[in-house]
């Protein structure tokens, strides 16, 4: 079958899915959590604040914005801050801080990045070659981020190498962690590094686990939870969820 046979099929077949965006095709599932009027506008507008960075083609992620937004919701009625490992621009974070009206709760978000790309020292060759691909998008983007979260006074953004960048923050406990690093080896560092800070129910949100070409990440990710004998809920968005059980 030629290109332009499977290009015209594969039209046909998204065209009859209520949904699709992101590698995730729906048919005859409800939408109504992700066209809710008050997530629609926070992510429309994180989406708008990332326009720059992404040369005017921000990803349509919303199913995992509507994720990272329940998860984060889950966590305000816990003990504890809220962290994220890997932020670029900030279009879950940012979805998260304007759902939550964030600049009223009181807790902190803390957001860990390079801002610079991946750090190469403990890459695998197929880690590596996806830095290489996205590295296009790093250019200048700190400033960016901090103009995105201007408005949000109990947002604190860490600029540095994980997991060294959490040397002297005042981080108590957690009740949300959003991990994307996009590689095993930190993310290994940062969450043993903070386990024992999150609250009992507090998430723990895997943005790349079940996305193919991150094998490494999610055997890492499936030995540290079988160590703690905690299920990781692998979700068709790709992401992987951790809900940390009680003491």
């Amino acid at each position: 079958m030629g290109f332009l046979k499977l290009f015209r099929k594969d039209r046909q077949r998204r065209r009859r899915l209520d949904y699709y965006a992101d590698g995730l095709g729906l048919r005859g599932k409800s939408l109504a959590a992700i066209e809710e009027p008050g997530f629609r506008k926070a992510f429309d507008t994180a989406v708008e604040l990332n326009r720059e960075g992404w040369g005017g083609k921000v990803p349509d992620i919303r199913w995992r914005a509507h994720t990272a937004v329940w998860a984060a919701r889950h966590g305000l009625a816990l003990e504890g801050d809220f962290v994220e490992c890997g932020v670029y621009l900030g279009l879950l974070s940012l979805t998260i801080a304007h759902s939550l009206d964030f600049a009223r709760v009181p807790k902190r978000f803390w957001l860990f990045d390079t801002w610079d790309g991946l750090a190469e020292g403990a890459l695998t060759d197929q880690e590596k070659q996806r830095s290489d691909q996205a590295g296009w998008i790093y250019r200048g983007v700190y400033e960016l981020a901090a103009r995105n979260f201007a408005p949000f006074p109990n947002v604190t953004l860490v600029r540095g190498t994980l997991p060294q960048s959490l040397e002297g923050q005042p981080i108590g406990k957690i009740a949300y962690l959003s991990m994307d690093l996009n590689s095993a080896a930190p993310e290994e560092a940062v969450i043993r590094t903070l386990w024992d800070r999150i609250t009992p129910g507090g998430v723990v949100l895997l943005d790349d686990y079940g996305w193919t070409g991150f094998d490494d990440q999610r055997r890492m990710w499936d030995g540290f939870a079988a160590g703690r004998g905690v299920p990781i809920l692998s979700l068709p968005t790709g992401q992987g969820l951790i809900l940390k059980p009680p003491a």
